[in-house]
């Protein structure tokens, strides 16, 4: 399974993609860790099971990591670590 991990703000992305049983194609999947401060742990939040699927790893890792980086640029509400 291929990883892109990059620091983005005050977390960790971390992108992976899965392949589906018996489909050939990939999932997208992403961890969000909230990286150590002076006065907060480190803390992770999954997101399994994304959607859309694509017909490549290399697809299914850049969509994850571009939600990542979203997600902190907007301080979306589904982060919540």
């Amino acid at each position: 399974m291929s990883m892109h991990r990059e620091e983005h703000g005050p977390y960790l992305i971390e992108a992976s993609a899965h392949l589906l049983t018996g489909e050939n194609k990939w999932q997208p999947r992403l961890t969000m860790t909230r990286l150590p401060c002076a006065n907060k742990l480190p803390k992770s939040q999954a997101f399994p099971g994304l959607t859309p699927i694509f017909a490549t790893a290399k697809g299914a890792i850049q969509f994850a990591a571009d939600l990542g980086r979203r997600m902190v640029d907007e301080r979306s509400p589904r982060l919540t670590v």
